[in-house]
């Protein structure tokens, strides 16, 4: 009896650690109530959390999204931070992804 409920504890604990393993964090960035989300990207925060973190790992800041949008006439993105603070353009040249700080 007590290797059946050994057995099973230990499938239970590892149950909820996987379980826990696949769950989302909560992104470190906040939208701000009043963004501006236009374009191919309203209605897609997995692509606004890809941008963020494509920023962040440049080494820059966004703690909170005040716009983001697909470019016009540039294959690439527009991102708006911290109640417009900062905004970064992040495009495509030639199959390369780059950060250009404005």
């Amino acid at each position: 009896m007590k290797k059946l409920s050994l057995s099973a504890t230990v499938v239970l604990l590892l149950l909820l650690s996987a379980s826990t393993a696949f769950c989302k964090k909560k992104p470190s960035y906040t939208i701000e109530p009043d963004a501006h989300i236009f374009g191919s990207v309203k209605g897609r925060m997995d692509i606004v959390d890809v941008l963020v973190k494509f920023v962040k790992a440049h080494g820059n800041t966004c703690d909170s999204v005040s716009a983001a949008s697909d470019n016009v006439f540039s294959k690439g993105f527009t991102l708006k931070c911290n109640k417009f603070r900062y905004e970064y353009q992040i495009l495509d040249k030639g199959g390369k992804w780059f950060l250009k700080v404005e």
